[in-house]
């Protein structure tokens, strides 16, 4: 059995990050306390059996083309605060990955002054849930030499979600739209120009979302 978790608390904005493997439970609460924020789920089952029930609001799975093994929620800020609870169940022999994040809607304006740690982290979820929305696998599953490989029309939702100053095509519809609008289009324009890259010369991860932060000026 291995769990870890990762958490990032700024002022606008929250996020949960669980890697586990093998014979894993957790129940994780999660508030809808804030009437300006987004709450973005983000599960995904890398190996063996996963079980993922979210209790609470009644919403669509956003991932495309990527069966059960991944599931996306965006939730708009609710009318009035309650509850809703995640579970996971994982089998011996499993792995899987979870985000639990809140985007408050000042976001944008603030996003220059985040730290380092924080600002790969956002940069880690914008990324992933529009791979997801489009149903590209997630950079963090290919090897070192990997590259990204992604359809001519993947390819063209990506750039329209994250390449132009303005949202346009399926990305703008419902909430993914409302969700990527929280970020400035210079945030979205330096995480497209890292997936540029990474269909190129594949790199880790961390050193792309780095080198998207350092563009961002939040890294040094």
């Amino acid at each position: 059995m291995f769990l870890q978790r990762t958490e990032i608390r700024e002022q606008t904005i929250e996020i949960r990050e669980f890697a586990g493997e093998g014979r894993v439970e957790i129940d994780e609460r999660i508030l809808f306390d804030d009437k300006d924020s987004h709450i973005v789920v983000l599960l995904e089952i890398l190996a063996g059996d996963v079980t993922f029930t979210l209790r609470g609001p009644e919403v669509e799975n956003l991932a495309k083309g990527l069966g059960d093994r991944v599931r996306l929620y965006v939730m708009p800020p609710a009318r009035r605060a309650y509850d809703a609870f995640l579970e996971i169940r994982a089998k011996a022999g499993s792995r899987f990955r979870a985000i639990i994040a809140r985007i408050g809607s000042t976001f944008a304006a603030a996003a220059s002054e985040l730290p380092c740690r924080a600002c790969k982290q956002v940069c880690k979820l914008l990324v992933s849930t529009v791979l997801a929305t489009v149903g590209v696998p997630d950079l963090q599953d290919l090897a070192p030499g990997d590259l990204l490989q992604i359809t001519a029309e993947q390819s063209y939702e990506l750039d329209e979600g994250l390449g132009h100053a303005g949202i346009h095509g399926p990305l703008a519809e419902g909430p993914i739209g409302t969700f990527l609008a929280l970020f400035a289009d210079n945030v979205r324009s330096v995480v497209w120009s890292t997936l540029q890259t990474a269909q190129q010369v594949f790199q880790p991860p961390d050193r792309i979302y780095t080198f998207a932060c350092r563009r961002l000026g939040c890294c040094p």
